[in-house]
């Protein structure tokens, strides 16, 4: 009576656990007239689930699919005001066809891959899970996916696993299974040689199956980075999950981890197996005796052993990060909470410093995941060897780690610590002939009250952060009871910006750049300009960072793409004539798989000329794949673009790019020009900056001339080409006429014949 009653409150509970998450959640977060509009219209919303178990993806209680991924999407479901209906497949394979087919508008819990990204677009991942290697027990000790060249190798069919093998180890023999229960079986039969899974499924299906054969042998290299999915031809569906999915708290996340990611209770045992067991047990040893039953115990042994192996590891991946090994948010949230409920004074605090990675995606995005996980695993150790005993690092974050510590409330002391840890962050690291250099900022916070939200500790340790990272990069602020203020209005600012980039609120000026030889216009630089209805112009350095953070910079490159080409077709049929219009790129827009399509689409959908576009890029660009930006500026510069490289000298600048790439124009930064006249330093870098030009037979323009003796003296040092304030400040569309194009020319023309 008991036993059924049990089994029927664990639905029911797990069911009030849902509705007070959905409860709870934020829901009402803010939605556009646009994206109400399109929610309507899309009434339901099909999402597309397979069954893969035993936490992340589902489980089946009846009809009803649930799991990590589910809790996730009635939350986004709930935050949305949307009706999800959802869609179960035999296989994770046949999810992917059908969203390729476009059957299905959201895919549940996938990995980010490049072939993918042809058909989908992905959200922030809000999990993570680390596949192993499975093999039979005393088949290997230790094992790389390379041991396996030539043998049969089994994973889910249809997963990023499969991609992933299938170019890094061409030579493996892959064997495609529709659910892992079907590889272990097929491992402990010896039909394969090994399998590749997470941890937690290998111990459910083992264990299910009754296999007691098989061991974790090593790392596959592969870690699912998991996020939700929606169709490409859907964008507003991408940024609606994106917000909603925001939108979760900490204690929701916490909620859910709590109810799924936990490890399995080895202990249990069935009755009617125990019962069953017992009686197997008397009528084996009525019948063979002692021998039997010493063959029995030691069998219970192993398999206890092998039990305990696994638990263990579970038990360890409960409360560490996969990938680096050191303590993940779970713990530290719960150290976090232990912490802050001892008695604090100035002799003992509880402290937190947040360590964020600049730039650290530029990494995962020119030299892919496996050398940014390895970044990453050296980053852990380095940071721990810097660290006192007592001290608690996690990993928190894709690029982020935490330090947590008892330690007196002295600032000096912190300030010298978080000085150490960067400083050890900012060493180079070597991969193979390859060596990268990054940098860290820190924020630092310190209890000076009682608290009562743990969390806020961690909350007020991401706002200093942000705020070094805004106004002291590779350094460390501590927290500041005003941060809070400018978060809430740089969350206003970032709601404004995503409103402004489809309204009349933003627009672009124009920059002339001028001959210094003949004073001719040839062309104009278009500046991305923001009219605030309530705060008015919004300087560019403010929105175009935040563009950057909040992943709105393509959609905002998109749209001076666009604003420019089509003002450039205006002036065009007016009768007025320029050699280029410059439009800057930045490198999330360049790496986008469809950029070329994109701005020849709209170069048709304007009607300019493809001659009359100059691209300027940033040097950064070139520290990735230089093999797939010389293709893509080739392809558009066959069509008549030019590039030019904007902000030349104060990045990576290399002579082998500069010869290899179609790059026709260098722009040099107005920090070298304003120094000209009176910094030795500056004009001997113009000077070797305009010789590598001209042996290249690349024009050189100079930005930000003020001066006249700036003017004369980049004209007698042969420079073709300047623009800044000397000549004209940026300029409305509409003041940009046969008149004012005149004027500065003779304004060029006189010091030229001065």
């Amino acid at each position: 009576m008991h036993a059924k009653t049990h089994t029927k409150l664990i639905p029911l509970l797990q069911i009030l656990s849902l509705l007070f998450l959905s409860v709870s959640v934020n829901a009402s977060i803010s939605l556009t007239t646009e994206e109400q509009r399109w929610l309507a219209e899309r009434d339901p919303i099909i999402v597309g689930v397979a069954i893969i178990p035993p936490y992340l993806s589902n489980k089946v209680s009846g009809d009803s699919p649930e799991g990590i991924s589910l809790d996730y999407l009635k939350l986004i479901e709930t935050s949305l005001g949307a009706d999800f209906q959802y869609l179960v497949f035999d296989s994770y394979g046949a999810m992917i066809e059908a969203a390729k087919q476009r059957s299905i508008d959201v895919v549940f819990a996938a990995s980010n891959t490049e072939s993918r990204r042809h058909f989908l677009d992905f959200t922030k991942v809000y999990s993570h899970l680390a596949n192993k290697i499975f093999t039979q027990k005393g088949q290997y000790q230790q094992a790389e996916m390379s041991d396996f060249n030539g043998k049969r190798f089994a994973v889910p069919r249809g997963t990023a696993l499969v991609g992933y093998i299938r170019t890094n180890y061409p030579d493996i023999e892959l064997v495609q299974v529709d659910d892992l229960s079907e590889a272990f079986n097929l491992l402990s039969a010896g039909q394969i040689e090994g399998v590749g899974s997470y941890a937690s499924a290998g111990y459910l299906f083992s264990v299910m199956e009754g296999i007691d054969n098989i061991s974790i042998v090593g790392s596959v290299g592969y870690d699912y980075h998991i996020s939700f999915a929606s169709r490409k031809d859907q964008p507003l569906l991408g940024v609606l999950l994106n917000k909603a999915l925001s939108a979760v708290t900490i204690e929701q996340k916490t909620e859910i981890e709590s109810r799924w990611v936990q490890p399995e209770d080895t202990q249990r045992i069935d009755k009617e197996t125990y019962v069953n067991a017992i009686i197997l047990l008397v009528f084996v040893l009525t019948v063979a005796g002692l021998l039997i039953v010493i063959f029995w115990n030691r069998s219970l042994k192993r398999e206890v052993l092998y039990r305990q192996e696994i638990q263990k590891e579970v038990s360890f991946l409960a409360y560490h990060d996969e990938l680096t090994g050191a303590y993940n948010r779970q713990f530290l949230i719960e150290t976090l909470s232990e912490y802050t409920r001892l008695a604090f004074s100035q002799e003992k605090s509880t402290c937190v410093i947040l360590l964020g990675l600049d730039n650290f995606s530029l990494i995962n995005e020119f030299h892919g995941q496996k050398i940014g996980d390895y970044v990453l695993q050296r980053m852990s150790k380095r940071l721990n060897s810097r660290l006192s005993g007592d001290a608690v690092l996690s990993r928190t974050g894709g690029d982020e780690f935490t330090v947590l510590l008892r330690k007196a409330n002295n600032q000096v002391a912190l300030s010298h610590l978080a000085d150490v840890l960067i400083a050890e962050i900012s060493s180079p690291i070597a991969y193979g002939d390859q060596s990268f250099s990054l940098t860290a900022t820190a924020g630092i916070s310190i209890q000076t009250e009682e608290l009562n939200e743990p969390l806020r500790l961690l909350e007020q340790a991401d706002l200093a952060l942000h705020e070094a990272k805004r106004k002291n990069r590779g350094g460390y602020l501590f927290y500041a009871l005003e941060m809070s203020d400018k978060l809430q209005e740089r969350e206003r600012l970032a709601k404004a910006l995503s409103k402004a980039l489809h309204t009349e609120q933003f627009y672009l000026d124009y920059q002339p750049q001028v001959s210094l030889d003949t004073g001719e216009v040839v062309g104009f630089e278009a500046l991305a300009r923001w009219q605030h209805p309530d705060q008015g112009n919004i300087r560019p350095d403010q929105f175009i960072g935040l563009a950057e953070q909040e992943g709105l910079i393509v959609t905002l490159g998109d749209r001076v793409l666009h604003l420019a080409c089509e003002q450039g077709r205006k002036w065009l049929d007016q009768g007025l004539e320029f050699q280029r219009i410059a439009v800057n790129v930045s490198v999330k827009q360049f790496i986008e798989n469809d950029y070329v399509s994109k701005v020849l689409n709209t170069l048709e959908q304007t009607g300019l000329p493809p001659s009359k576009l100059e691209l300027e890029l940033t040097e950064s660009v070139f520290l990735g794949d230089r093999d797939l930006a010389k293709d893509t500026m080739e392809k558009l510069t066959r069509q008549g673009i030019c590039f030019a490289i904007d902000d030349f000298g104060t990045g990576f600048s290399s002579l082998l790019y500069l010869k290899e790439l179609p790059v026709s124009k260098l722009k040099l930064d107005q920090g070298f020009i304003r120094g000209i006249t009176k910094d030795h330093s500056s004009l001997q870098i113009v000077k070797a900056s305009l010789q590598m030009g001209h042996a290249l037979s690349m024009e050189v323009i100079a930005e930000g001339v003020e001066t006249t003796e700036e003017q004369s003296l980049l004209t007698e040092l042969h420079c073709q080409q300047a623009q800044g304030y000397l000549f004209s400040r940026p300029l409305k569309s509409q003041l940009v006429t046969a008149d004012k194009i005149a004027q500065i020319r003779r304004n060029v023309c006189l010091v030229t014949e001065a």
